[in-house]
Formats: structure tokens, C-alpha cells, sequence
């Protein structure tokens, strides 16, 4: 019944695979293995394709790398029972007996070589072997970091569970640890964990455990008389027998360990044998305590200086790269305890500095700041960071601008290939805010900045190449005519007017040709500033081509252009251009303006209108303006 039969023995096939695999491969193998070696056996019977038999051998070898052999072994007894009827022809008797012996014997000599392979390095395998089930146990990444850490700062309980443990083995009736503090009045101790409950023992910060602190020496009382001798704790029974050992991390004393009895004599010596080979357990569980929060904040640090870094190499803005700046440093500040601090990012322009962003109350964005006499000027001379973990008596001003309250400082000059491009700042109102490894963390990030840096103006420089023309400064023909549609499409929605400027210089060719063209160069370069001067913050103004210069004046109606235009023209003609070992000489523009709506729908239409209204100014005398609405009739 092959319909019945192989979607049964590939259903099972498929849950045994899934309880197999869900088990990680350490249970259900020989039934996984065996139910895959029926469905083979039963698709060659009822294809009748006996001679595929021998494909048994290199299965058995593939799974030799990942089975041992008391997979392999029960595995190869039942192929060879699957093929049980074959024993009883007689024909093939001999044959199938050489096949199972083959196949038993090929199961364990693939095993056991393959097993000798693999523990060649056993010790790297044991090694390995704790942070590979770590691995495969977390859920990933930083969030099986994470749960590492927090199960391994579980030390209260751990050293809780220790003194029970010494509890129990000595037949103590109370077991404590103690902690040394230190004072304005002098030494003392605390209760850090104890075997009973809370209020049940109270430290009293003197007595037998403050002499075995401050002399480091173990103690021992068989009998304890209350009234005489004071143990350094009170506790609601009474205690006969007292055993204190100190805790020690190599030569620094951690801790006092004190296991007490109602009973006199109760700890022999080998009992206090034991309980000092419990207080090495003590020190290494509390020398953890105190380690592992550092690798933990280490590792923090690591992972917020990897992330802010990323951010600041994906833009170009310098805007959001102080910005990110500032943000990646808060947090590396903070990474002790949450704490205010300010920060400042200033950008190098020529000798002075513009502070481009400020966190913090007072001051704003200021431009062409002078730092001599202040003291983060030092950083720049030097060209070396400085951390002041102190700043309280130094009298000379910190920043060029107004403050919060600073304390403690830290200034980095942002260098890339010897030059200074920057310099980022970073106080707080309290004394020495950073630790080493916090300003490391901090030179790492300022001078990924200064990388970030130089990207951003290296693609300023070539975007400025790219879009400006190079000898007036003004915006190229290319990007005269995006910003006009521009324009024209953003105002079209609201059906305000725009208007357009074309001018000319007149009589260029005869200044070049009289002059020479750097003469004439010269003459275009000031024209161009005129114009810049004359226009609007909001106009457009682009050098059109050779001696002509275009200028879009959004919102600008036919009359408002037209005395843009005659300003323009009044300044340029009022202008005298002093040629050295020439002397001074005069120019004239002639101008035609055009305005949409009234005169035109689209860009083609407006340059073209303007074009003409050029055209009609150069051949009526030059050294005019035409406005189109004015001269097309």
C-alpha cells in the first residue's frame, strides 16, 4: 500500500527531524537517522532499485562527522534489519552477510577516526565550549552581552548562598560578612550579607571584627563573655563561640567573615580550616563584584563610541555632525552616573572660530570669535588636547562666550592632516567629570569629527565647483536654469509673479580687445559683486554666459524689477574701475526684464521675453533698462 505507507513514513520522518534538530542534536539521532533509512529502503523496493544499496556506506561515513558511534553502531543494526528477508534467499545469503559486515565495520572505524580528528585540540574545544553555548543560547549580539553580564553581577545572591553553605558545614547558628568603610572619624565596617533575617544582626563598627580589620589576622574565641569582650555586633542570641577570618585579595583585605555559636567550643580546627577556604570563594565572587561593573561600562562605552561614530560618518552637513558630536559625548560623560555637562563645537574661519552648536543655557551660535586670552585658546596653539580636572583656580576666562558655571574641562582640537578645523569643548560644574577611559573614548570620536570634517567640506568644495561659475562666483548657467523652474513651479501653485533679469556689459569686446582680457576678467568679477550687492537676499543671481549675468527676483511684479533694474544699472555706471598702470575706467549694463504671468507661462517664454527686452535696450542707445510689458506693443 505505497499510498498509505510513504506519506506515513515521511510524516514521521519529518517529527522525529523536528524533535531531533529543536533538541540541538543531543537527543532522538538513531530515530531520526533510522526513519530517513526506511523511507530510502522503501523507495528503492518499490522502485526496484536494489543496486542503490551501496549508498548506505557514505551516508554512514557523512554521519560519522556529526554522530559518534553509539549513533552509528544501532544505526547500521537496523539498515541491516531492514533488509532482513534477504538473509532467507538463498542466493544472496552470502552477500547480504558481507554487506552488514561491511557496513558495521565501516560505521565504527568512520567514527573513530573522525572522532580522533576532531580531538586533536581538546583543549580548545573545552575551551571554547562555555562561550559557544553562551552564544548559542543568547538571542544575539549585544542583547546576549547584556543578559551575560546581568547574570553574572548576581552576587548577592551567590554570597548568600556561600554563607548558608559555611552554615550548614560548620554548624553555625548565624554566618556574616562584613565590609571595611572609611570615614572622616576613621575606619569602620558594615553588614554587606548575613544567614539571618533582616534586623537580626546589627554592626556596631567596633569590638573583635574592627581588630581583625585593621590587624588582617584571623580570630578565635571558644568562649565568649558577653559583658567582657565586645564582637563588633549585636545579634538577639546569645553568642559562645566566635570565629572571624578576613577576606583577602591578595594583599588587600575585602571583607570579615564571622561565624558565630551558641555553644562553647563549637569550631575545632579543621572546621576553621574549612571556613578560611571559604573566604578565597568570598574574594573571588567580590573581586568579580567589583570588575565586572568596569568590563560592563567598558563595554558600553565601546558600543555608544561604535554607534556615534557610524552617525558621524554618514553625513556631510556640519550641522549634524556637531550635533551627533555633542550627542555621542553626552553619553560618554554619562556613562559613570547621569550628569549635566555642556559642550560646545566651534569651526575654524581663518584665525578666529564660529560657534556653531551649544548645549546648555546662555549663549547662541556666534561667528568670528577671538580665543586668545581664554583658555581653550592653549588647545589650539599646542595642538593638543587638555583635560583641567580642576578649574577653580584659574582666573582667566574658560570660553570667548558666556557660560554655565565650569569646573572641570576638556577641550579637543579637531585636527585632520595637520590642519586645525575645529575645536569641541565639553565642561561640567563639578570637579574631574571624565575618567581616562572616558577621555580616550572622547579623542576617538573628535577625531572621527575631524575626518567627518574634512568629507564634509571636501564635497562642499567640489558641490561649490560643481554649481558656481569660476571667476565671478555667481551660480553657473547650469544651475541658473534648475533654479528657475524651481521657482516657476513652486509659484505657480499660488500664481505670484517672478521675474527675470538679463544684462550685458556694453562694449565688453571693446574692453577686452582695448584692455586685455584680465582686464576685462577683472571688470566681470566687480560686476558680479554689484550685483550680489544690489539684489536681495532672497534673488537668485547667476552669470549667464561670457558678459551676460541673469538674476531671478521671486515675488516681483514688472515694476518692482524694473527699479531693481535701474539700481543695478545706476550703481554699475557709477562705479569706476581703477586699472593699475591704466587707471580708472567706466561701464555700463543694459538690462531687459520680463515677468510671468503678465508676460509669459513658462521658463522658455520668460528667458526669451527677457532675452528680447535686452535686445530692444542695446539697440535703443544701451545703458538702459527695458521692461517687456512696456516695448512688445
Amino acid at each position: 500500500m505505497p499510498g498509505l505507507w510513504f506519506p506515513l513514513s515521511a510524516a514521521i520522518l519529518i517529527s522525529y527531524s523536528a524533535i531531533h534538530f529543536r533538541a540541538k542534536r543531543k537527543k532522538f539521532s538513531v530515530e531520526f537517522l533510522f526513519s530517513a533509512a526506511v523511507l530510502s529502503a522503501g523507495a528503492m523496493n518499490a522502485l526496484n532499485l536494489a543496486w542503490l544499496k551501496p549508498i548506505y556506506f557514505p551516508l554512514i561515513i557523512s554521519a560519522a562527522f556529526f554522530y559518534g558511534w553509539r549513533t552509528l553502531v544501532p544505526l547500521s543494526f537496523l539498515i541491516i534489519l531492514i533488509r532482513l528477508n534477504s538473509f532467507f534467499i538463498g542466493a544472496a545469503l552470502l552477500e547480504e552477510i558481507a554487506f552488514s559486515s561491511s557496513l558495521l565495520l565501516t560505521a565504527a572505524v568512520s567514527s573513530v577516526a573522525i572522532g580522533r580528528l576532531k580531538n586533536i585540540n581538546p583543549r580548545t574545544d573545552t575551551d571554547f565550549r562555555p562561550a559557544k553555548d553562551t552564544a548559542e543560547e543568547s538571542t544575539g549580539g549585544n542583547e546576549g552581552i547584556s543578559h551575560y553580564f546581568s547574570s553574572r553581577l548576581k552576587t548577592e545572591e551567590e554570597i548568600r548562598e556561600l554563607l548558608l553553605t559555611i552554615k550548614h558545614a560548620v554548624f553555625a547558628d548565624s554566618v556574616n560578612l562584613f565590609m571595611p568603610h572609611h570615614s572622616a572619624s576613621g575606619g569602620g565596617f558594615t553588614l554587606k550579607c548575613s544567614t539571618g533575617e533582616d534586623g537580626d544582626i546589627i554592626s556596631t563598627g567596633r569590638g573583635i571584627i574592627a581588630e581583625c580589620l585593621k590587624n588582617k589576622k584571623a580570630f578565635y574565641s571558644a568562649e565568649i563573655d558577653e559583658k567582657v569582650s565586645e564582637i563588633g555586633y549585636i545579634k538577639n542570641k546569645k553568642v559562645s563561640s566566635l570565629f572571624v577570618a578576613p577576606v583577602m585579595e591578595g594583599y588587600a583585605l575585602t571583607g570579615i567573615l564571622a561565624v558565630d555559636s551558641p555553644i562553647c567550643h563549637a569550631f575545632s580546627e579543621p572546621v576553621r580550616n574549612t571556613v578560611q577556604m571559604f573566604t578565597g570563594h568570598l574574594a573571588r565572587i567580590m573581586e568579580r563584584e567589583r570588575v565586572y561593573p568596569k568590563i560592563k561600562r567598558d563595554y558600553d562605552g565601546l558600543k555608544i563610541l561604535n554607534e556615534e561614530s557610524s552617525k558621524l560618518v554618514s553625513s556631510l552637513d556640519m550641522n549634524i555632525i556637531a550635533e551627533r558630536l555633542c550627542e555621542g559625548a553626552e553619553k560618554i560623560a554619562s556613562l559613570q552616573e547621569p550628569q549635566a555637562s555642556q559642550t560646545f563645537f566651534f569651526i575654524a574661519s581663518g584665525k578666529q572660530f564660529d560657534l556653531i552648536r551649544y548645549t546648555g543655557n546662555g549663549t547662541r551660535n556666534k561667528t568670528a570669535l577671538d580665543l586668545r586670552g581664554t583658555f581653550i585658546n592653549i588647545a589650539v596653539e599646542n595642538r593638543q588636547s587638555i583635560y583641567m580636572a580642576d578649574m577653580k583656580d584659574y582666573r582667566n576666562p574658560v570660553l570667548p562666550v558666556s557660560a554655565e558655571a565650569i569646573r572641570s574641562v576638556i577641550v579637543l582640537p579637531l585636527i585632520y592632516e595637520s590642519r586645525l578645523l575645529g575645536l569641541f569643548v565639553m565642561s561640567s560644574g563639578k570637579t574631574d567629570f571624565l575618567d581616562t577611559f572616558q577621555i580616550e573614548l572622547l579623542k576617538v570620536m573628535s577625531n572621527q569629527a575631524a575626518s567627518s570634517i574634512a568629507n564634509a567640506n571636501l564635497h562642499a568644495e567640489i558641490e561649490k565647483l560643481a554649481t558656481t561659475d569660476g571667476l565671478t562666483g555667481l551660480f553657473n548657467h547650469r544651475v541658473f536654469q534648475e533654479k528657475l523652474s524651481e521657482e516657476l513651479k513652486r509659484l505657480s501653485r499660488y500664481s505670484e509673479p517672478t521675474s527675470l533679469l538679463l544684462t550685458d556689459i556694453d562694449f565688453f569686446k571693446k574692453v577686452n580687445d582695448t584692455y586685455g582680457h584680465p582686464v576685462g576678467d577683472f571688470v566681470l568679477k566687480e560686476v558680479s559683486k554689484i550685483i550680489r550687492e544690489t539684489i536681495r537676499d532672497v534673488d537668485v543671481a547667476a552669470r549667464y554666459g561670457g558678459e551676460e549675468f541673469a538674476a531671478i527676483l521671486p515675488l516681483t511684479d514688472g515694476e518692482g524689477a524694473k527699479n531693481i533694474a535701474e539700481r543695478l544699472r545706476k550703481a554699475v555706471m557709477s562705479q569706476s574701475f581703477d586699472i593699475s598702470h591704466i587707471g580708472p575706467i567706466k561701464i555700463t549694463l543694459s538690462i531687459g526684464v520680463a515677468t510671468t504671468s503678465s508676460d509669459c507661462k513658462t521658463k522658455e517664454e520668460l528667458i526669451e521675453k527677457a532675452d528680447r527686452a535686452l535686445y530692444h535696450a542695446k539697440h535703443n542707445g544701451r545703458n538702459r533698462s527695458a521692461l517687456w510689458s512696456e516695448i512688445r506693443g
